[in-house]
């Protein structure tokens, strides 16, 4: 990673309080900053939704055109999406990831929160629920430094 993505990278996450804070006159995310940073191979760690069932795989998020696409590998099936930006949580705007996928032969909605990890890569925890779930499934993405 270049050291002015690494800076970069540390200002955005040092100020994205401020760029989703409640002020009306906040700046939007930069979309095609974040493209790049989040692009990537990225091992997967989940519970299945309503279950006690754990998994593993395989995400690859790539900035293809101007859509983050995502690439899911998990019990040898493949599924391809697109993420898409998002804030939570009103006025605070908090920055979100959003995934429609299928697994296990259902369409799911997922929703992922990013952060660093001390190296400055992105790192994603999220859940994904259908209508009616009682417990979401859990995922995180950890990233594979190659």
């Amino acid at each position: 990673m270049t050291v002015s993505l690494v800076i970069l990278a540390t200002m955005f996450l040092i100020g994205s309080h401020s760029a989703f804070g409640a002020d009306g006159n906040a700046k939007p995310v930069d979309e095609e900053f974040l493209r790049g940073y989040m692009a990537g191979e990225y091992d997967l760690i989940a519970r299945k939704a309503d279950s006690a069932a754990t998994y593993t795989g395989h995400v690859t998020l790539r900035d293809n055109g101007g859509v983050l696409q995502v690439t899911r590998t998990v019990e040898g099936r493949t599924d391809k999406c697109a993420a898409r930006f998002d804030t939570v949580a009103g006025a605070d705007r908090i920055p979100v990831l959003r995934i429609h996928f299928h697994f296990d032969g259902k369409e799911y909605d997922a929703t992922y929160r990013w952060q660093s990890d001390p190296d400055n890569y992105p790192r994603f925890t999220g859940y994904f629920y259908l209508a009616g779930t009682k417990s979401p499934g859990l995922e995180a993405f950890f990233p594979i430094h190659q």
